[in-house]
């Protein structure tokens, strides 16, 4: 008995030992809201053409909802050693999200010092840094994403596996970032391997970044490519498409800006696209359709392997009505190239909405927005809701909780 109690008082005063050197956050956010969403295309073996609208009970159109644990332990010296674990969630259904992965957005372990964070595992790249600064996703959340080329340009924050990240010190309002994907295959190392760098500057009112991303085709099974040889697991951002084993298959650019002059806040952000193993896959339909009823059935594809070049422009103005309320609006346009076409592509999205905080971590917010194709098919406003025509508009009122 005496024994037990030793053993317990050993193991309690280890226990606080550890609270007491490891400062360990737990974290989280839920958004939830009600969404409708008109002209979706509802195609069947009748009716080819079909429309149709929805009501729904969606989870995350401003923020995905998620959990996680993050700690720092002061090591001396000024080194400090970290951790990220996060995982994200739907509201309305309870699933996990990143293909079910338990900390499938953020898993990273790292040491951070006078010289800069080095870290280790899954996460974002920087792109997803300079979109938060400087694009509509902060204010418009997925409701962007079909304009932005189906996320293709990594604004929604895309991750990538086995990284090895770094970020210099903040040095008067600069920070530089290296990020480079191991693609882990015996005998090659370009096989899918992917690198990204990138730049942030922030001084008062004024802020201006960049960042680059790249990917090349990764092998083995799962995802399938529809190489001519084999079939390949995709390297983090590529889209199916023809080539071989370490072959660069995504190309992507990031410039943003913003400026803040009292209740006033405008904003701008360029990205580019390229898809230099962009090919029509094997599918022959006539360049002359224009809306199809399903994505992928026609070369004019957002996000689609035969669209080879993309430019997204994405600019906004936020005003400030008071303290706790937010008037947030933006116009974003993506302008596109297709393999085996002159025809240009063009996807206008114009959003205007409003945030309203009870406090510091719980908010209202409802935006409405519209979007409009020409000469290409019709990705939708939100996932799994491409357009009928050439116009689709949605609204939406959600509620945002952090803890």
């Amino acid at each position: 008995m005496k024994k037990s109690v030793v053993v317990l008082s050993v193991l309690g005063a280890c226990s606080y030992t550890a609270q007491a050197q490891t400062n360990v956050v737990v974290y989280g956010l839920l958004d939830s809201g009600v969404t409708y969403v008109n002209k979706i295309a509802t195609p069947t073996a009748g009716n080819p053409r079909g429309t149709g609208s929805r009501f729904s009970v969606d989870s995350g159109d401003l923020q995905q909802s998620r959990f996680g644990f993050k700690g720092v332990e002061d090591l001396g010296g000024g080194m400090k050693a970290l951790f990220n674990l996060e995982g994200g969630f739907s509201v309305d259904t309870g699933a996990s999200g990143q293909g079910g992965l338990v900390f499938g957005r953020t898993s990273t372990v790292g040491l951070s010092g006078n010289y800069g964070t080095v870290q280790l595992g899954r996460r974002k790249d920087f792109i997803d840094e300079v979109a938060t600064y400087y694009s509509s996703v902060y204010d418009f959340g997925v409701f962007i994403n079909g304009v932005h080329d189906n996320n293709l340009d990594r604004v929604g924050g895309n991750r990538a596996n086995n990284q090895i990240r770094y970020d210099t010190p903040l040095l008067k309002g600069l920070v530089l970032n290296a990020t480079y994907g191991f693609g882990e295959t015996a005998g090659s190392t370009s096989t899918g391997q992917s690198l990204g760098f990138g730049a942030n500057y922030a001084n008062g009112p004024f802020g201006i970044g960049f960042g680059y991303w790249q990917s090349k085709l990764g092998t083995l099974s799962g995802g399938v490519n529809t190489s001519s040889d084999q079939g390949t697991t995709l390297g983090a951002g590529c889209t199916p498409s023809y080539g071989h084993p370490g072959d660069t298959c995504i190309k992507t650019w990031m410039l943003g800006s913003s400026y803040k002059a009292g209740a006033w806040r405008v904003f701008g952000a360029w990205s580019k696209v390229l898809q230099p193993l962009a090919t029509y896959g094997g599918n022959q339909a006539p360049l002359a359709a224009k809306f199809v009823g399903a994505a992928g059935a026609a070369p004019f594809t957002a996000g689609g392997s035969n669209n080879n070049s993309t430019n997204v422009f994405d600019l906004g103005v936020n005003y400030s009505i008071s303290d706790s309320l937010h008037l947030v609006s933006s116009v974003l346009q993506s302008r596109y190239s297709f393999v085996g076409s002159s025809t240009k592509g063009r996807l206008t999205q114009v959003n205007l909405g409003l945030d309203y905080a009870f406090s510091k971590r719980t908010d209202l917010y409802s935006y409405v927005a519209n979007l409009r194709a020409s000469d290409m098919y019709n990705p939708g406003i939100t996932g799994g809701a491409p357009g009928a025509d050439n116009s689709q508009t949605a609204f939406t009122v959600g509620l945002r909780h952090k803890f």
